[in-house]
């Protein structure tokens, strides 16, 4: 991985496919995405309409299994292609995407696609020559 920078161009790296798709992992990733679509799923936090709806649906209505009262997403995800290519919004930054302490060593990037944000993790990207 090339030093990353606010502007830099990205590509997902090797390190997020298997051998058999053309990466360098031994198992696929099962959290991140789908080896054989070639996508990889990063994260975002949910926006403050997007919380206001939840509540508002039946999802957020009764009680989950132990009992208790549901709590909102605090993040969904953004499928990125292997072969897309991502301007770097921030190149080093943290970020909460759970309910636990924010996640250090992410980069911000856009999915051109979709025109979301995106945080991946900065060993998943590499830079664009």
């Amino acid at each position: 991985m090339g030093k990353m920078k606010k502007g830099d161009l990205v590509r997902l790296s090797s390190n997020c496919f298997t051998t058999a798709n053309g990466g360098s992992r031994k198992y696929p990733s099962g959290t991140h995405g789908d080896d054989d679509l070639q996508i990889f799923r990063a994260r975002r936090p949910i926006t403050e309409s997007e919380t206001r709806g939840w509540y508002n649906s039946d999802a957020s209505k009764g009680m989950n299994d132990a009992g208790e009262s549901k709590l909102p997403p605090q993040s969904v995800s953004v499928t990125l292609k292997k072969n897309g290519v991502y301007p770097v919004l921030r190149a080093r930054c943290r970020i909460r995407l759970g309910y636990g302490n924010p996640t250090p060593g992410m980069a911000k990037i856009l999915c051109t696609d979709t025109g979301e944000i995106a945080y991946v993790k900065r060993d998943f990207l590499e830079v664009v020559t």
